[in-house]
């Protein structure tokens, strides 16, 4: 989901400002829309042609929920900052054992923590930096990775929800689904069987759906990568870190754990300030 491509990354290297003004509004924008016309279309259009008055109920709920964690938590991310300056001016100091892991800055001409990097972009180092997300508008480090991963989470629940629905929209309105690859391959030229009574906004409603549930899908691989080794977005297979699942959900979700899918209102204090990392005992 928030994955740059070389092009991207060029970009925001050489025009780090410009890219900031322009790629995060629309990008932010994409995904408010985008979850706005989904809840829309499902609640309005799909859900009160596919389910009775009681299951309508239920699946109002079922949505509220999805729609409150996935903007409650992309609002997190913003709000939450990784920077280094969050720190506390004691722990800006490394310890003597410790000092050998702390590195020079150039940019922010600065000490700064293991794990920690510079992002041009937000122009500060970042705790436990993990990458620079765009549809928050923010870098994703330590004090944030909660909320993106439930982000990713539940905007992927969501849009396999909405696909869910809709299939059962369509098979009765006479549809009927061809295999899968045969799917993929006919997505413009024709989804269903000529039963299908459907009109042409269905069609690209439906293939929005499933086009866009790879962004969120893909990033969500990830981040649960990420959360078994307790690693980062780009040294994915770094086992460092790696505590062990139970530990690695407390370092990134703080005490509550797995427990923090419930909201981003769910405090869930971490277990230390990003700048002093456990590491994973030899063998």
């Amino acid at each position: 989901m928030c994955y740059v491509n070389s092009f991207c990354q060029y970009y925001a290297n050489r025009y780090p400002k410009n890219f900031v003004r322009i790629v995060h509004p629309l990008s932010i924008a994409f995904v408010l829309c985008s979850t706005a016309f989904f809840f829309s279309l499902q609640m309005f259009y799909i859900a009160p042609k596919v389910f009775g008055d009681f299951a309508y109920k239920l699946y109002w709920i079922l949505v509220t929920f999805i729609t409150h964690n996935i903007l409650g938590n992309m609002l997190a991310c913003y709000v939450t900052s990784s920077s280094v300056n969050t720190l506390s001016k004691d722990s800006r100091c490394p310890s003597p054992e410790d000092e050998p892991l702390w590195h020079h800055c150039k940019s922010c001409k600065k000490l700064r923590a293991p794990r920690s990097w510079h992002c041009v972009l937000c122009n500060t180092c970042i705790l436990r930096r993990d990458h620079h997300c765009i549809f928050t508008g923010t870098c994703i480090g330590h004090n944030n990775q909660r909320y993106f991963f439930w982000f990713t989470f539940y905007s992927t629940l969501g849009l396999v929800t909405s696909f869910a629905t809709f299939c059962m929209f369509i098979l009765q309105n006479g549809g009927n689904f061809m295999s899968l690859s045969s799917l993929i391959l006919n997505l413009i030229s024709r989804i269903f069987f000529q039963n299908y009574t459907g009109n042409t906004f269905e069609s690209i409603a439906f293939l929005f759906n499933i086009s866009a549930s790879y962004m969120p899908a893909f990033m969500l691989a990830y981040q649960m990568q990420i959360l078994s080794q307790n690693s980062s977005y780009y040294n994915i297979f770094d086992c460092t870190y790696d505590l062990g699942f139970r530990k690695n959900c407390q370092t990134i979700m703080g005490k509550r754990g797995l427990w923090t899918f419930i909201s981003p209102l769910l405090k869930s204090p971490l277990p230390h300030d990003g700048a002093h990392w456990q590491m994973k005992q030899s063998d």
